[in-house]
């Protein structure tokens, strides 16, 4: 059974591993009205353009860039096709560096507005959460449509980030605990 900061937890884990990689998609509904990988990666680009973010969709490898011979014992590759396998179901964009901190924030509440312009129906309102002395993140959860979306803005010493990361609620449903567990790894 899954509890709620379990549940937390894997959440961040997928919104995380949505947010570097982003291929494919997870099938949804078809049909002229049907809401998909597409759909959803479009509202998260408009949004951030909107808010005058520099970024996008971030498409990226599952391994590692550079000479491998691929993950070297059963788990790592376990951990990579569930990786992939998430993947499919997300649409991911980030904005990085560039803007003072206070900027930078106010574009993130302004990718929200965005987002909720285009439909996206909020959850679970902005949470701020201190990191360190000097640093937090700023978390919330909308959702459209079959598809949840995870927003988060991190301003710590030199990293200043926004990430946006909808996955695909029918898609993700197929996922394990235990294949959770290992995005988490």
């Amino acid at each position: 059974m899954r509890t709620a900061m379990g549940g937390f937890v894997r959440t961040a884990a997928a919104v995380a591993v949505g947010a570097v990689l982003v291929t494919g998609c997870g099938g949804g509904a078809e049909g002229p009205a049907a809401f998909g990988r597409e759909a959803a990666q479009a509202d998260l680009d408009a949004a951030g353009a909107a808010a005058g973010l520099p970024g996008g969709a971030k498409t990226v490898s599952p391994r590692p860039e550079g000479p491998s011979d691929g993950p070297s014992t059963a788990e790592e590759r376990r951990r990579e096709d569930v990786t992939a396998r998430m993947a499919a179901c997300s649409a991911a964009w980030s904005a990085d560096g560039g803007l003072k901190a206070a900027e930078a924030e106010r574009r993130f509440h302004g990718v929200l507005v965005a987002l909720a312009e285009r439909g996206w129906k909020e959850r679970k309102p902005v949470e701020r959460i201190p990191v360190g002395e000097d640093g937090f993140v700023l978390m919330a959860r909308y959702e459209k449509r079959g598809w949840t979306l995870f927003a988060r803005h991190t301003d710590m010493d030199v990293l200043r980030m926004a990430t946006v990361t909808a996955t695909e609620d029918a898609c993700t449903a197929r996922f394990t605990d235990e294949e959770l567990e290992l995005l988490e790894g």
